[in-house]
């Protein structure tokens, strides 16, 4: 199961989310991260924390969110949209009968946001909703399984 992060750049929310999820070694489960718009290079501060945090960056790059819905095969699974405007930029684009989940910044992005201070609270704020996200992720695998089996 393929779960796709996407944010507008691609540099810091959706990259620090990819991290997490990944940090959970669900058997099964992939984690990847794409934005609307792919900065050029990770934000340094995000790597930074990451590492800090005991998280491994390793691929953690801006990629286009296009490359992953032309895949073929499909590789994802569910999509995981970070911020207001993200879901209605890029539809339900995706070929196949994904899960879509919506997950509003919850707050505006603002000047000390930028630093280092601002990574740690993003990291803070999305680990929760990763948590969730994971026992989502549990339950889709074995209704899957239980529907497999019949």
């Amino acid at each position: 199961m393929g779960v796709l992060f996407v944010c507008t750049d691609n540099a810091r929310r959706s990259l620090i989310a990819e991290a997490l999820l990944r940090d959970q070694a669900m058997p099964g489960v992939r984690a990847f991260s794409a934005g609307i718009r792919p900065a050029d290079h990770a934000d340094p501060f995000t790597l930074s924390a990451l590492t800090l945090a005991g998280l491994g960056t390793a691929g953690l790059w801006p990629k286009d969110w296009q490359s992953f819905a032309d895949h073929s095969p499909a590789v994802i699974n569910a999509v995981v949209c970070l911020g207001y405007d993200v879901e209605a930029d890029i539809g339900r684009s995706f070929p196949g009968d994904l899960e879509y989940f919506n997950w509003p910044h919850p707050y505006p992005r603002e000047r000390s946001a930028l630093h280092h201070h601002g990574v740690w609270r993003d990291i803070h704020a999305l680990r929760p909703r990763i948590d969730q996200l994971c026992e989502d992720l549990r339950s889709m695998q074995e209704f899957s399984l239980a529907r497999g089996s019949h």
